[in-house]
Order: C-alpha cells, then structure tokens, then sequence
C-alpha cells in the first residue's frame, strides 16, 4: 500500500511536473519558431494602373512591373500591397510617407528630391507618339513641328526628358491633362486633342480593350527610350529597401526569370 504523500509534498509534486512541462513545450516551441525563417515585412507600394506594367485583375494586382517587383522583393523576406491610385496622388502619399515605394517612375530631378530611385532598372519603356489613324500629323524627330497640336498627357506623368522639357519650354503649349491612361486613350479617339505621347505597351493595352487597335496609329520614329524604376520614399531611411531590390532584381536578370516574365506579358 503506498503511502500518501503529505498535501505540501504533493503540491510541490505537482508543482514540479507541471514546471517540467511547461519548459518541456517551451523548448519545443522555440525549436519550432528557430526553425521558421523570420517574419516578413509588409510593405505598401503605390501605382498608377499603367497596364501591362501594373493593372487591376478581378480585384488583384497584376502586370510586368508587379510580378518583378514582388519576386525581388520577396527573394529578402519582403512581401507587398499595392493600391493603384491616380499618379498625383500616388506621388503625394509616397512623398509624405504614406507608402514605401511607387513604380513605375521615371527619374527626375525634382522627384529625387523625395524618392530613392532603385539602381536596377525595373523595365525599359519605349515612348511613342499616337494619332488617329485618319490624322495628317506626321513626326520627323522634330517637336517644333508639332508645336501647334494639342497634346494629351496623363496629370504629373513623365514622359521622359525630351517630352517633359518641350512641355515645360513651351515648344509643345497646347496640353490635355486627364487622370488616367483610359481617359487619355478616349479623349484621342473622341477627338479632344490631336496627338498622344505613350509607352508603346500602354497605349497598344488600352487601344486593344477599347477595340481600337486598327483607330489609331503610332507615328515614327520613336522619341525616347526611357528606363523606368521602382522608387522608395525618402521620408524615412529606405536605403535597405532598394538594396534588397536591387539584389533581387540582378539574381533574377543573371537567372532568366526576368526574362521570363517580359516573354510571358509579351505573348
């Protein structure tokens, strides 16, 4: 017959056994956690829809410049938001802090003032002018000629350094601002203005889901060929953001899958 311990005996029993496994499970999570790679950071990026580049798809982000960007980076434990908005106001909340990051830009000088532009290249973009397919508006290189026109741009996008100086200098006076490459590309067909300056892909995207391709007609040659960048925000230190961008775009050159992604957008 055993003999019953003592009821402070038996407590400090219990005690014991209860300590034992707690540290027993303790130890076992903090092998489980150690063995877990660490939290990801959760970033908010912000765009203009600009599709193929970045576009909404059923209520999800999709394009070229997204899927690049989110596997770069996701190669340093970073995942991403995006919330597309008009540019203006995509420029202002990366500005003021309300974002991390804004792609697809070109580099400027007023807008390094506030955005930390990656060194890698997100993707190369070729812009063109666009007129109606009955239209006599031809273009030989020369902006001067086109000085009468009314031109159609998007509010606060640039479109590379040769179109953003002939606006800003006057050469080109008459301009058309609407919040969206959608708008644009109807005010063309509608006839609000006679010419549209566009990235190639954007204009083709925006034409083909209007039905009207065969409308429209891009002059040549084309005016500049423009790299395009993602930007983080200088609003507090991003420094590490565009290394791990960088990092993960250059891996994903070396290895093809950029490549690939181009190629799959392209098709």
């Amino acid at each position: 017959m055993t003999t019953p311990l003592p009821r402070t005996a038996e407590a400090s029993s219990m005690s014991h056994s209860i300590k034992a496994r707690i540290l027993a499970t303790t130890v076992l999570s903090i092998g489980v956690f150690a063995a877990l790679p660490a939290s990801a950071d959760a970033l908010r990026m912000v765009a203009l829809s600009f599709p193929p580049l970045i576009y909404d798809d059923g209520g999800k982000p999709a394009g070229i410049a997204y899927e690049i960007v989110t596997e770069a980076m996701k190669k340093a434990g970073h995942t991403i938001s995006v919330e597309i908005m008009p540019w203006a106001r995509a420029l202002d909340t990366v500005k003021e802090g309300g974002a991390d990051a804004i792609f697809t830009a070109y580099k400027t000088p007023e807008r390094e003032q506030f955005l930390n532009y990656s060194t890698e290249v997100l993707v190369p973009q070729v812009v063109s002018f666009f007129v109606t397919k009955d239209s006599t508006i031809t273009f030989d290189g020369d902006l001067t000629k086109l000085g009468k026109a009314k031109i159609g741009v998007v509010n606060q996008i640039s479109y590379g350094s040769v179109i953003d100086e002939a606006i800003k200098s006057g050469v080109l006076a008459s301009v058309e601002k609407s919040n969206d490459s959608d708008s644009n590309v109807k005010k063309l067909l509608s006839g609000r203005y006679d010419v549209m300056p566009s990235n190639r892909y954007v204009a083709q995207y925006f034409l083909k889901q209007q039905g009207a391709l065969d409308q429209v007609k891009e002059l040549t040659p084309e005016v500049q060929s423009i790299p395009s960048y993602i930007a983080f925000t200088k609003a507090r230190d991003t420094a590490k953001l565009r290394a791990d961008f960088d990092a993960g775009v250059a891996a994903m050159k070396a290895n093809g899958s950029y490549q690939q992604i181009l190629d799959k957008f392209a098709r």
